[in-house]
């Protein structure tokens, strides 16, 4: 018998940790951090179903804090057996883990949002080696045994570089874990894989209740001409991995469209971004080929600076004039944007752009939902900059996306939709019982389903 226990991402769209039992042997697909608010971050302190150490094998679909980020904690529990991801996502994991540790230590040292007393991180640089030792890299469409009888295939997902939906094959059945779903025709990923036969689908559903803007680059070419306009900096809150590569890749076109943006400095503050970017050289067959990209020219863009020291990142608070400025986080929940945003968000001719979801109740929640007063660093700022919100470059499948990718299934499995807000999960269970006729719930945290 095989069943699935839904420990993260139910309900919320961060911590992805599905349990997945067969005959008493466990296995975690993806192994992420809670993220967000107090509360939901409070969950990483909640105990697991199953002792680290009866945990067989981890199957991880991409190198998201999110699916990731809890890995080392569980091997500091006891967990020690193979960590199984593509041969990119490895890559990915090691810059994503060692930000991580070295952000969880400084995370704690002074307390949680400064609110309560200083407690001990979750793990340490010394728990991510341990775990990258653990880690066994496979290539996409080459099946591999996750336990006697239950073998698993990866098959690309198009989320971000090195993604992939994991189908288990098990006592007769078919089970596919979608991870993070990519949509279709993005300039720098491959689309997502056919979903192929299934008897259940575990699917992530961050954006199942909006589609996507039509054409997100004319609306970023407006917002960046309103910038410009504006006179002063703009600063674009950013998630390292994937979204600041797509949006480079961006206004180098853009550029070449028009010359008030091929005029305009770009700075990318990201000592985290510039290493996923070195990524996309090191795995090129992972990815779109991209025009013009050079040392010197990432991605095709030509006015372009990194910052990499701390002193390099404090310099562009001096800058005058219109600059972008793209930095992470992208939720504005931490890292160097925060000092950007110290800066900016109380200057009228300042312009602070979000590409991305939001999580209820991060700093970029509340500021693209209106609030007029912020509390940073210990400072109580007005905003008096515009704040601009863009739903085109997110990474996440919509509507259209699932039902192409339910469009390519050759069965009507189970669906459970997983990794979204309430509502998101209820649309995804919603369409695929409306349009393809599935069986479809939203997934509860903590609740066990049988296969």
């Amino acid at each position: 018998m095989a069943e699935i226990t839904f420990v993260g991402a139910a309900g919320t769209v961060t911590g992805s940790k599905h349990l997945l039992t067969i005959g008493g042997r466990h296995v975690f697909v993806d192994c992420g951090l809670f993220q967000g608010v107090k509360a939901i971050a409070a969950l990483n302190d909640a105990p697991l179903p199953v002792e680290p150490d009866d945990v067989e094998a981890v199957v991880v679909t991409h190198g998201h804090l999110d699916h990731i980020g809890y890995l080392p904690r569980l091997v500091r529990d006891g967990f020690s057996g193979p960590i199984y991801c593509t041969p990119p996502t490895q890559a990915l994991m090691q810059i994503v883990l060692d930000d991580a540790a070295h952000l969880q230590r400084q995370f704690h040292a002074r307390g949680l949002e400064h609110e309560r007393p200083a407690t001990p991180a979750y793990y340490d640089e010394r728990d991510v080696a341990r775990t990258m030792r653990l880690v066994r890299p496979i290539s996409l469409a080459a099946p591999f045994d996750v336990l006697p009888n239950v073998h698993a295939t990866y098959h690309n997902a198009g989320h971000v570089i090195g993604s992939a939906f994991a189908a288990f094959e098990l006592e007769g059945k078919r089970l596919v874990f979608s991870g993070d779903l990519g949509r279709y025709g993005r300039p720098l990923l491959y689309d997502p894989d056919p979903l192929g036969t299934a008897d259940a689908v575990v699917c992530e559903s961050t954006y199942a209740d909006r589609e996507h803007p039509a054409d997100p680059l004319s609306e970023l070419q407006n917002t960046l001409l309103a910038g410009i306009a504006r006179g002063g900096v703009i600063v674009m809150p950013a998630f390292a991995v994937e979204r600041t590569q797509d949006l480079l890749l961006a206004v180098a076109e853009l550029a070449t469209r028009d010359e008030r943006i091929a005029a305009l400095p770009v700075h990318l503050d990201s000592p985290m971004a510039e290493k996923v970017d070195d990524l996309f050289t090191t795995f090129s067959d992972a990815h779109r080929a991209i025009s013009g990209a050079t040392a010197t020219t990432p991605f095709g863009l030509k006015n372009f600076s990194l910052a990499v020291t701390a002193e390099e990142s404090k310099a562009l608070n001096a800058l005058e004039g219109p600059q972008l400025v793209i930095s992470a986080s992208g939720m504005a929940s931490g890292g160097r944007v925060l000092h950007h945003l110290h800066n900016s968000l109380p200057r009228a001719d300042a312009t602070i752009v979000f590409v991305g979801y939001q999580s209820r109740g991060t700093l970029g929640f509340l500021l693209t939902h209106g609030i007029k007063r912020i509390r940073l660093y210990g400072d109580a700022l007005p905003v008096r900059a515009t704040v601009a919100e863009l739903g085109g470059f997110s990474g996440h499948a919509g509507p259209s996306d699932f039902s192409r990718w339910f469009s390519t299934c050759t069965g009507k499995p189970q669906l459970y939709a997983v990794h979204g807000e309430p509502e998101s999960a209820a649309a995804l269970a919603a369409l695929t019982r409306q349009r393809f006729g599935w069986t479809a719930q939203a997934a509860q945290r903590g609740t066990t389903v049988t296969l």
